[in-house]
């Protein structure tokens, strides 16, 4: 069974995911605030300071999150018959 997806669709997907991920990658970043301090003498780098993480920790959330989403995204747009 192939699934068939349009680009106004994808692009859609793309939008949605972008904007949502912004406050969700921050939110989850934060949550995960007490785990990165936990992982910092075993890791021996900088994770998180006081005020929260490091800005790489909040880049590397939202890509995995905005990427996650895209895909569930398309995978919910997408079909199962092409439009005719």
């Amino acid at each position: 069974m192939k699934r068939y997806i349009s680009w106004t669709k994808t692009t859609l997907a793309l939008l949605v995911a972008i904007v949502v991920s912004l406050p969700a990658g921050w939110i989850i970043a934060m949550l995960l605030t007490p785990v990165l301090w936990r992982l910092e003498p075993v890791l021996n780098m900088e994770l998180a300071g006081h005020s929260g993480p490091a800005d790489w920790i909040f880049w590397v959330i939202w890509v995995i999150v905005a990427a996650a989403l895209f895909f569930v995204l398309r995978l919910v747009f997408s079909s199962t018959e092409p439009k005719r």
